[in-house]
């Protein structure tokens, strides 16, 4: 397996299975608050899209550096500085008015936050090639788990804790691990060592294979309902679902997290049978028919009173997580197998792509949120998890054309530990 040991391989998958805990968690501890922040900056929901959308420019600026600052310093080094930037952020917007200062704290997080995304992905995928076992599944539901735990206990602590200290603890618990966990994980030369792609091209970003620009499609409509759900499942709770207690609001994401969890986590046990990407276009529709009922019943769900609210709304959301769970992991997986290039630039020219796109998407669902409602804003997401459905049939059909399967993903028994 590479020069890697087994041990340093299992020290590295222990830290990077803590890495990607915290950063679920820190991104997502902040949606049962999103109400207050709107109501914080003093802004309505279109020009919280533009926020959300413009703010995520941030990440074109990390995406565009995010290889190079991990070819010249490693991630180990590139994923702490930006854990610090981002931990310091989060604690900031609890103290933020100013929708201006606001939203250049966004930008900022973005970039912060697609440089660590890049890091832990990169390594994640290195590993999985070097051990030879298919893991990055696990990695995804250890995000997924501490993002759902942290949902659940931030609805909790809109109840008990201001929004200041509830931002401040998150983030210096956060900070904590990430310094922690990143003490562990491959350095700069064993990175290399291990890499699939020994002696990378250096290919202009106009040059840039065709099925990269796949792949980033890809990338963009499977997470396109994760995204949608992080920045509005808060609003659609209480206006669609009719949900008023603050408390209440954050169960259905959490059914949302739970089943991705479990989607996640059998990811391993499935692909033994079936590629990844089959599994994945199956998922796509499920992620359509839990995520299309919810929009196309929520005048039904509203009306059973916020018990019956509660659990229709999160056995909708659940189904969608389900159907969610393998989209992300199959798109990253790939990008461990583009030829001639190292897994770090596949992942940040996909997520640059994918980047540019959802800003347009966040501004197009704040604006149909503002102007016609948040049922009607929530049918971009149902038909972008469509065309992942069928993006990743057709990457199955072209790996069993090819006759890759046995080498993206080798038939072995997965090491029994969660994973992102």
């Amino acid at each position: 397996m590479s020069k890697v040991t087994a041990q340093r391989a299992k020290s590295s998958q222990n830290a990077l299975i803590l890495m990607f805990f915290f950063q679920g968690v820190i991104t997502t501890t902040q949606i049962p608050r999103v109400p207050q922040l709107i109501d914080q900056i003093g802004v309505k929901f279109d020009e919280w899209g533009l926020i959300m959308g413009f703010a995520a420019a941030g990440s074109i600026v990390g995406l565009s550096v995010a290889n190079r600052l991990i070819a010249r310093f490693g991630a180990q080094r590139v994923s702490q500085l930006a854990a610090l930037t981002v931990c310091s952020l989060l604690a900031s917007y609890a103290f933020i008015t100013n929708p201006l200062i606001f939203f250049a704290a966004n930008i900022l997080w973005a970039l912060a936050m697609s440089c660590f995304n890049i890091s832990i992905n990169s390594q994640s995928v290195i590993l999985q090639n070097a051990i030879k076992r298919v893991i990055i599944g696990r990695f995804h539901g250890t995000w997924a788990t501490g993002a759902m735990l942290s949902v659940a206990f931030a609805g909790f602590l809109t109840t008990v804790t201001s929004i200041q200290v509830h931002f401040v603890a998150v983030a210096f618990l956060c900070l904590l691990a990430f310094i922690a966990a990143s003490q562990f994980i491959l350095n700069k030369s064993e990175s290399h060592e291990a890499e699939r792609t020994k002696k990378p091209a250096r290919i202009a970003l106009f040059r840039t294979p065709g099925r990269v620009w796949l792949l980033s499609l890809g990338l963009f409509v499977s997470v396109s309902p994760e995204l949608a759900l992080i920045d509005w499942s808060a609003i659609f709770s209480r206006d669609a679902f009719g949900l008023a207690d603050s408390g209440l609001r954050s169960i259905p994401y959490t059914g949302f997290m739970i089943f991705m969890i479990v989607g996640r986590l059998s990811i391993g046990r499935l692909t033994k049978r079936w590629h990844i990407s089959s599994i994945a276009s199956v998922g796509g529709v499920l992620a359509f028919c839990g995520l299309g009922l919810s929009v196309l019943l929520a005048p039904v769900i509203s009306s059973l009173g916020p018990l019956g609210s509660v659990a229709t709304g999160t056995a909708c959301w659940a189904l969608a997580g389900l159907g969610c769970s393998t989209l992300v992991p199959s798109f990253f997986s790939a990008s461990g197998h583009v030829k001639g290039m190292d897994t770090a630039t596949v992942m940040a020219r996909m997520s640059l792509a994918q980047t540019v796109i959802v800003i347009i998407a966040k501004i197009a669902i704040g604006a149909i949120a503002q102007n016609a409602g948040i049922r009607e804003a929530f049918i971009v997401p149902c038909v972008l998890v469509l065309i992942a459905a069928l993006i990743a049939r057709i990457l199955s059909n072209d790996a069993k054309r090819n006759d890759i399967i046995a080498d993206a993903f080798p038939i072995t028994v997965p090491i029994a530990v969660i994973g992102e």
